[in-house]
């Protein structure tokens, strides 16, 4: 006795079907990745205070995209760079402490390196 997947035409029924799933799922997956949210917002940017950790500017606006740093006289100082499309977030710290902060858009981050070689 034939099962009801033997019947002409139901192959083509569920190859359809799997096609529609599959085309929804990558449809959903691209509109998640465009969705994603970045933490170099001007909001996050105010939150950053002098005096914070170099741990309490990472949990407002995430992991640096680089860091540079050294010692003098028994000081730590040093840079964190944030870089988000044609946003740049340059962190300064003294002591794991933060002492400056400048965030760039547009041209502008090319001074900074986004997009160029001067900081890599």
């Amino acid at each position: 006795m034939p099962s009801c997947c033997d019947k002409p035409g139901n192959n083509r029924a569920r190859y359809y079907a799997l096609a529609a799933i599959v085309v929804a799922v990558v449809l959903l997956v691209a509109l998640l990745a465009g969705c994603g949210t970045t933490r170099l917002t001007s909001a996050n940017y105010d939150q950053i205070r002098d005096g914070m950790s170099r741990g309490e500017v990472a949990a407002i606006i995430g992991e640096p995209s680089q860091m540079v740093g050294g010692q003098f006289m028994g000081v730590d100082g040093g840079g964190a760079m944030w870089r988000e499309g044609d946003t740049a977030v340059l962190v300064q710290f003294m002591d794991d402490k933060v002492v400056g902060k400048q965030m760039t858009r547009g041209t502008a981050t090319r001074l900074l390196g986004v997009g160029g070689d001067l900081l890599q």
